[in-house]
């Protein structure tokens, strides 16, 4: 086995997940040819997070409780980190960023984070095995922490093992890259998530193949498109109803639906006009017979093919003008009952 391995994949594929499974399998009393027991006290501290002998390294950056002053380094959010991937080994680095407050700042692993790396390797191992190191996202390292670690993954003591996982490896300093084994992750089978989804979600065979589908194989996509989708409830009624008034001329109902919308606010008003754009791309492909990427949800399939058959396809192209000027306008803080009525009156006169 390679000293310093380097894990590629599509954020959601399992890389996390999988090098702590190599871990545990290494450092297992009782492994099989297969996998490790699972059972043994070695495998529940791996488990655990608690091993003596494995060590994290991923980006963090100061807080308001962890200030620069402290010189922020993993092991200040070892506890966060540990419940974090016992509870999501799939988690994103924004969901980790969100987890423990950097609010808008960027994780980094810093030149602190790398001598603690040194300091705790010179030590002998605690339980007499190997040591591992599994570095987070290595393409957040800056060039000061990539130099000084260098040297001890080209040649580390013996027993000792860099795992690293990453999301953008083309970002890391190729001379890190040059000295580990790539191992390049594949996305995670359609049926084997598909299964996953349907029991996390409580949701259709059907329905969930179809999110395993537009995922491209990544359980964190997944479940991202899935809860954007279960978000947007409101402004794909809201949608629907105004496309529909406007076909039917009903001006007093395309009257109440531009008041609704100019009553949210902005960030709201915002997300309905990029929901709106992309349901538009739905409705356009499903006019097409293009259903593989229409990326039209199961449930309202049957109400996207009724309506995309009362559009004629030359709205389309006018429809994303005018949503694109709407979406200008509120960045502008233009008054959003103009905004709004000038849109729906757009899309009325249009169909």
């Amino acid at each position: 086995m390679s000293h310093a391995m380097l894990f590629c994949e599509e954020q959601g594929y399992g890389a996390l997940s999988t090098a702590l499974a190599f871990v545990q399998y290494n450092l297992c009393l009782n492994k099989s040819a297969e996998d490790s027991c699972g059972t043994c006290p070695t495998c529940n501290k791996i488990q655990k997070m608690i091993h003596p002998d494995l060590h994290f390294a991923v980006p963090v950056n100061s807080t308001k409780k962890i200030t620069a002053d402290k010189k922020p380094v993993t092991d200040l959010f070892l506890d966060d980190w540990r419940r974090a991937i016992s509870e999501n080994p799939y988690i994103t680095e924004q969901e980790w960023y969100d987890l423990i407050g950097i609010e808008n700042k960027q994780g980094i692993i810093g030149v602190n984070e790398a001598a603690q790396i040194l300091k705790k390797l010179s030590f002998r191992s605690f339980e007499g095995g190997d040591k591992y190191v599994i570095i987070w996202l290595p393409e957040r390292m800056n060039q000061e922490a990539a130099n000084k670690l260098l040297k001890l993954i080209e040649e580390p003591p013996a027993g000792t093992y860099f795992f690293m996982i990453s999301h953008s490896p083309e970002r890391i300093i190729p001379t890190i890259v040059s000295r580990c084994q790539i191992i390049s992750l594949m996305p995670i089978e359609r049926e084997m998530l598909a299964q996953r989804l349907a029991e996390e979600f409580k949701i259709s065979e059907e329905e969930a193949f179809f999110w395993s589908r537009i995922s491209g194989g990544s359980l964190s996509k997944a479940r991202e498109i899935i809860n954007s989708d279960r978000e947007t409830v409101e402004d794909h009624e809201i949608v629907v109803k105004l496309l529909s008034a406007c076909c039917s001329k009903d001006m007093p109902e395309v009257i109440s639906l531009w008041e609704r919308l100019s009553a949210m606010n902005r960030e709201k008003q915002k997300s309905f006009c990029h929901y709106a754009l992309e349901f538009l791309r739905e409705l356009y492909m499903t006019s097409l017979g293009l259903f593989d990427i229409s990326n039209t949800p199961v449930r309202r399939r049957e109400n996207v093919v009724s309506l995309s058959k009362r559009i004629n396809p030359s709205f389309y192209i006018k429809a994303y003008e005018i949503l694109n000027d709407a979406l200008q306008d509120i960045e502008r803080n233009v008054n959003a009952k103009y905004i709004f009525a000038d849109m729906s009156n757009r899309f009325f006169l249009s169909l």
